[in-house]
């Protein structure tokens, strides 16, 4: 295939409109906590919380409403014991890696097995990985459950009233139990689950010896990143490092100019109301309204942070080795790739 081809199928946008309900709903998962934890003045849990929101948004699967709701109920109590197991194995790297490596190969299992249940896995262990990387998250776990469960509640709350004013048509949804047992029965083989497991492993370990502040973020990264097609696995490497950069340097510029939170806040709306409409469009178009809500989150959570330690560069930096990584693990996974990619220009040159 044409190297061309290759940069259209990374950037091509999807010219399906994006229902309005789910714009609003995403805007209020996230915008509610903030607002809560200004009035309060709980900043940082209540960053946690609209990451929550977030993070919801991102497992809905707008089925019918019932599955919907145990659905979102399972999600979040799957996730909140990764974030609870996470923040007790804070600073213990033989015990945070031993999990790591069990969770990963079980992503790497679920990969095949619908997009549910691969969310469901990923988002639990990035929970994990983000509660063990400071202290701080377990100080602070009491008041991270309430403004979670408040997360949680004002989610469900607005997806009901959206689902009920809107009607809007429901999407099929599959059944994670069905597919936890086709993982369990059905033998795809051991090597991708073990590509996972190991690189995800490797990447901690690096990232942490070499002191980077955020070693989740490059793990993180690899783990959505890679996926049993190599093709498709690079593909989204290189979408998730170009809507990182594009939507790091818009929120730079934004807190370079703006310190105000309740701007900073309106900007949460905006962003987070277009986040759904991006996602739609191309995954490297949610990845710049993701990229700069995380960062917009960092500073309202801990005013300053972003400018003072320099996040937003470090943030393009950590996805960039994620990506690399799973970039790497494709050609592990896929050798004759770099053949496959190369050989266009073979072509081309012995032409001239």
């Amino acid at each position: 295939m044409p190297f061309k081809e290759h940069i259209d199928k990374t950037l091509k946008l999807d010219p399906t409109p994006t229902p309005i309900f789910k714009m609003i709903l995403s805007a209020l998962s996230m915008i509610v906590p903030l607002l809560v934890g200004y009035i309060f003045n709980h900043q940082f849990v209540s960053m946690i919380a609209a990451l929550m929101g977030l993070l919801l948004y991102l497992n809905d699967h707008f089925g019918v409403l019932s599955a919907r709701l145990k659905h979102l109920l399972a999600t979040y109590l799957f996730m909140g014991l990764g974030f609870s197991v996470g923040a007790f194995c804070a600073g213990n790297n033989y015990l945070i890696v031993s999990i790591l490596f069990i969770s990963s190969f079980m992503i790497g299992k679920s990969k095949d097995y619908g997009v549910e249940l691969e969310k469901v896995m990923l988002f639990v262990t990035l929970q994990f990985l983000t509660a063990s990387s400071d202290v701080i998250f377990l100080q602070e776990l009491r008041e991270l459950v309430v403004y979670c469960n408040l997360a949680f509640i004002n989610y469900i709350f607005w997806a009901i009233v959206i689902y009920q004013i809107s009607k809007h048509q429901v999407s099929p949804s599959s059944s994670k139990r069905a597919a936890i047992k086709k993982i369990m029965t059905h033998n795809k083989g051991l090597k991708f689950p073990l590509v996972c497991a190991v690189f995800a492993c490797t990447g901690f370990l690096a990232a942490q010896s070499l002191k980077f502040s955020h070693p989740y973020w490059i793990v993180g990264t690899y783990l959505i990143v890679i996926l049993p097609d190599s093709y498709q696995s690079i593909y989204k490497s290189s979408q998730r490092l170009i809507g990182t950069i594009i939507g790091v340097v818009i929120s730079s510029v934004i807190l370079t100019f703006v310190q105000d939170a309740r701007v900073l806040l309106g900007f949460v709306v905006i962003f987070s109301f277009l986040l759904p409409h991006g996602i739609s469009k191309n995954y490297w178009v949610g990845n710049v309204y993701i990229a700069a809500l995380i960062l917009i989150f960092l500073e309202l959570g801990v005013p300053n942070s972003t400018t003072v330690h320099h996040l937003g560069f470090w943030r393009i930096v950590d996805i960039a080795i994620g990506s690399a990584i799973g970039v790497f693990a494709a050609i592990w996974i896929r050798p004759e790739l770099i053949k496959d990619l190369i050989s266009p220009f073979r072509k081309k040159t012995k032409s001239l």
